[in-house]
């Protein structure tokens, strides 16, 4: 049986950028409060009535050169609207230590976020993260039988729902497009060699440091048990690679193949 989430390698296309230029327009003339009191757009509700949204405006329009059009997201009534690349990373390792494959499971459900595979209109026009019944009967799945006791077991913590951090990517991937394709109060994609600047590559190196990460803990792991040698190599090149791209750190489509198998195909 064909597994369910088993996903192509996405190449970014006309649709692509349609798409993501829809949700800019759509996020531009999101209303705007002030910072004593943000106003709140709600883009989507989760099970249990926990609300995805943004607040505006955000902090980046205080910088010296500001962004307009900053939003901060949000899931449900925890505060996510502080976590950076720091605690998304941090969640994605936990689970890679709680169990591998689910893990690799993860990173195909985020590699599908980026490229809009399980988006679809809702009623009212808008593009939205909207899965089948059984993706989303999947992500429970994952929640309540491997994710949520794993937290408990592995860390003593309890973290948000897979369902919530899949939303909250996509909020952030949502807002670095409005902040990187925008000119003039209108979605602008003219420079084609920037294609993959904002959501792509907010997504790909959200996937790409854990994968790389994780098999430094796990060479760890492994050679602590049978006395071996650890491999430091592992983390210097993961350090490397973001020096480099002075943050970015995104696999390559081989790479992302080699360790996403058999969930990601080419």
């Amino acid at each position: 049986m064909k597994e369910l989430i088993a996903t192509n390698i996405f190449k970014i296309d006309k649709n692509y950028i349609s798409k993501r230029e829809k949700l800019i327009n759509e996020a531009i003339v999101f209303k705007s409060g002030t910072f004593e009191q943000q106003f709140k757009t709600v883009v989507a509700t989760l099970p249990a009535q926990k609300e995805v949204y943004f607040l505006k405006p955000g902090k980046e329009t205080k910088r010296k050169t500001p962004n307009p059009y900053d939003m901060l997201p949000n899931v449900g009534e925890q505060d996510m609207s502080n976590w950076a690349f720091e605690q998304i990373w941090e969640y994605l390792i936990k689970i890679s230590i709680i169990h591998k494959a689910t893990f690799q499971k993860v990173l195909v459900l985020l590699y599908r976020l980026c490229f809009f595979i399980d988006h679809k209109e809702n009623e009212n026009g808008q593009i939205r993260y909207l899965p089948t019944a059984e993706i989303f009967d999947y992500i429970a799945h994952l929640e309540s039988f491997v994710l949520k006791d794993g937290f408990q077991d592995k860390f003593k913590t309890t973290e948000v729902s897979l369902l919530e951090f899949i939303h909250f990517v996509d909020l952030l991937a949502w807002n670095e497009d409005v902040k990187y394709h925008t000119t003039d109060g209108k979605a602008d994609f003219t420079d084609n060699s920037r294609k993959k600047v904002g959501r792509v590559n907010t997504i790909l190196t959200i996937i790409s440091a854990p994968i790389l990460i994780s098999k430094f803990i796990n060479n760890i792991i492994e050679n602590s048990k049978n006395n071996g040698v650890i491999n430091v190599k592992l983390i210097t090149t993961t350090i490397q690679k973001f020096t480099r791209t002075r943050g970015l750190c995104v696999l390559s489509n081989k790479d992302l193949l080699e360790y996403l198998s058999p969930y990601l195909e080419n």
